[in-house]
């Protein structure tokens, strides 16, 4: 599969089963295919692609967001934008890196 940079994908179930000792996010919640990642192809290694969860929680990440901020300057944990109109969460602390071999398949807009 070509992945498209700035796109939305879903990983393999294996992907999570082989590395869940890194702790990353589940890949399912209630039976939903979650999360779905924006990915981008590494500037320097063609082979890796970066894959960022974005969640729909912002009332949760919009709390922690002020908290860290009146401690720091800076917030690096996430970043707020929005997808398909609606505002989501990108969560630059779960990056992680993968292959093509773990993509299952594109995000597709059911509207």
């Amino acid at each position: 599969m070509k992945v498209e940079n700035g796109k939305f994908y879903f990983i393999k179930d294996n992907f999570f089963e082989i590395f869940k000792s890194y702790k990353l996010m589940e890949n399912k919640e209630n039976g939903n295919k979650r999360p779905c990642y924006f990915c981008f192809n590494d500037p320097e290694n063609k082979k890796i692609i970066w894959f960022v969860p974005i969640s729909s929680k912002i009332d949760k990440y919009k709390a922690i967001y002020e908290n860290k901020k009146k401690k720091q300057k800076k917030v690096y944990n996430f970043v707020f934008g929005k997808v398909l109109g609606k505002e989501k969460t990108f969560l630059i602390q779960n990056i992680f890196p993968t292959t093509e071999d773990y993509i299952e398949s594109k995000y597709q807009n059911k509207m």
